[in-house]
């Protein structure tokens, strides 16, 4: 093989990698729904659970987040709603598919264990972080990396307040790290 032969070929990789993140950014407007809808979900679940907690005496304060149930319903529908569309799915979208399927599946595992009861706004600030973060290195998206960085750094906090108070943190958590990067990408220009 010739050292031009060679160059061209890198040349040609390349551009397929650029034309895989790009086409992975326009389909990652979509992904704006995931982060608004969820978003939501999660600030509505946590201050309803701190509301429930603090204020009634009630048992089961964490019942409010039951309200996942239509989310994962929506988050489904959407999904498959997408996928029936014309758009060509590529590795990078599949990596970001299976990065989101990884934490999903954490969560459950942190949730229905039971030993981690007073650290799980913590810790599942932590996943999404990550989660988050590797999404929008992925994509190279500014607003989503900063946005799983910032999960980060109130995970740290929600371990130094009381658990109630956790609640709070991970309710402006997610408002900072989820809805301002969602709907920066809902209406987000086309580049």
């Amino acid at each position: 093989m010739k050292t031009s032969d060679t160059i061209q070929s890198s040349e040609e990789s390349l551009a397929i990698i650029q034309r895989m993140i790009s086409q992975t950014r326009g389909n990652m407007r979509s992904g704006g729904f995931y982060f608004i809808l969820w978003g939501w979900i999660a600030v509505l679940g946590n201050l309803g659970h701190y509301l429930i907690a603090m204020y009634t005496d009630y048992p089961h304060p964490y019942i409010i987040w039951l309200i996942s149930i239509p989310g994962w319903l929506i988050s489904m529908w959407y999904g498959r709603r997408q996928e029936s569309r014309a758009r060509v799915v590529n590795f990078t979208d599949r990596l970001i598919m299976w990065t989101w399927v990884g934490f999903a599946f954490s969560i459950i595992v942190i949730i229905f264990s039971g030993k981690f009861a007073v650290y799980i706004p913590a810790l599942i600030l932590i996943l999404a972080g990550m989660a988050t973060f590797i999404t929008g290195c992925i994509t190279r998206y500014k607003p989503v990396i900063y946005g799983g960085s910032s999960l980060w750094i109130f995970a740290a906090l929600a371990l130094y307040v009381s658990p109630q108070n956790s609640l709070l943190v991970s309710a402006l958590a997610i408002a900072v790290g989820y809805l301002i990067p969602g709907y920066l990408l809902k209406f987000k220009k086309e580049s």
